[in-house]
């Protein structure tokens, strides 16, 4: 006869998520597919409020040929689902053996994983990076697939950052947070104290290709680069009248490498390099404060996180298109979507969620899913 054994001691977990500290590891991995942020967070919980600090943060870089092998995947052309399935597990693996090598202390892990599609108009999205191997490697429960439940609820599954933003970053109705990753997005409150978050077009990753395929460099450091170059006028028309669809969409909206990859840089305007870069980094800029003055026209002032932040040229370009830049410090620079994984988790492990829906999403839920490490 088969014998049952117990693995697992449900009440010991329990006990585990009711004590008022938890310190959560987010781990984030975006669209520019450059490395993996982690943020140690600690959280304290008292009364339905909490707080928290980030106690260690950094990045780890990717090799080029995983940064390959991922963007590679956003590729309908160059990737298969044969790649994606191996790919889905190898990425866990070298999360895995990041983290170990840290010996950091931490109780639970919050893991976005790798977004590689994301179509929310026909109700879908897919991450990559599989939870199971996380948990088994790094003997930790990890709470993980924070989109999907948005999406299935009508929304779209993004920029699911802005809950990290409405509770501690925003403080006025003429201050935006502005993320520029791979993507670009948006945290604002409107003239009726609504929550109003959307992605604004590229950020990063158009930027990062033409450097990748032009100059055989990962980014421009700094913007130095697209300094050196001119922008033309042409070409920036033809880029800004060929996102006027996604322009007059109203939020909650979102975009990806899907639509910002190396077709979409397939134009009849021809230039020299230096100028393409130039303007691309115009053109992220324009897309920028297009969509701010159609969608929130109050906003004055730009509160700038993500890699983009450090971009002097762009930054340069979004204050002469009318805005007050203010670059906060460099923990939140680089760690704000891994802190606000990292607060994802915890809000899953609370069972809380936030009183708002940003994303369109038909109703608030409690965003994510648990993967055990037994």
């Amino acid at each position: 006869m088969n014998k049952l054994i117990k693995i697992w001691d449900w009440n010991e977990f329990l006990s585990s998520i009711n004590k008022p500290v938890h310190k959560v590891l987010g781990l984030m991995s975006g669209t520019s597919a450059d490395g993996l942020d982690i943020a140690n967070v600690v959280f304290t919980y008292n009364y339905e409020a909490i707080n928290f600090r980030v106690e260690s943060a950094l990045t780890i870089p990717y090799e080029e040929e995983l940064q390959k092998k991922i963007v590679d995947s956003y590729n309908k052309s160059l990737s298969n689902v044969e790649n994606i399935t191996l790919l889905n597990f190898e990425l866990a693996q070298i999360h895995a053996q990041m983290i170990n090598q840290l010996g950091w202390d931490y109780d639970f892990v919050a893991y976005h994983g790798q977004t590689i599609y994301h179509l929310p108009e026909h109700g879908a999205t897919l991450q990559i990076g599989e939870a199971d191997v996380l948990a088994t490697q790094l003997g930790k429960p990890v709470i993980y697939d924070f989109r999907k439940k948005d999406v299935a609820l009508g929304g779209q599954g993004a920029p699911i950052s802005a809950y990290l933003d409405s509770v501690f970053l925003l403080t006025d109705q003429q201050t935006a947070v502005l993320n520029i990753g791979g993507i670009s997005n948006v945290t604002a409150y409107d003239n009726n104290n609504n929550l109003v978050a959307f992605d604004t077009g590229p950020g990063n990753c158009l930027i990062d290709l033409v450097c990748q395929k032009h100059f055989n460099i990962r980014y421009d450091n700094n913007g130095k680069l697209s300094a050196q170059g001119r922008i033309n006028n042409e070409l920036l028309e033809y880029l800004i009248e060929k996102n006027t669809d996604y322009i007059h969409k109203k939020p909650p909206k979102t975009t990806g490498r899907e639509v910002y990859n190396e077709g979409f840089l397939k134009t009849p305007v021809s230039t020299s390099k230096e100028d393409l870069l130039r303007t691309v980094t115009r053109f992220t800029a324009e897309m920028i404060a297009i969509n701010l003055k159609q969608h929130l026209p109050n906003t004055q002032k730009l509160v700038v996180v993500g890699g983009g932040a450090y971009n002097k040229t762009l930054l340069w370009d979004i204050k002469t298109l009318g805005y007050e830049i203010t670059v906060p410090d460099k923990w939140l620079i680089d760690f704000r979507e891994a802190t606000a994984i990292a607060f994802l988790g915890e809000l899953f492990l609370r069972g809380l969620a936030h009183e708002k829906v940003v994303t369109g999403a038909m109703k608030t839920s409690i965003l994510g899913k648990l993967a055990l490490p037994l």
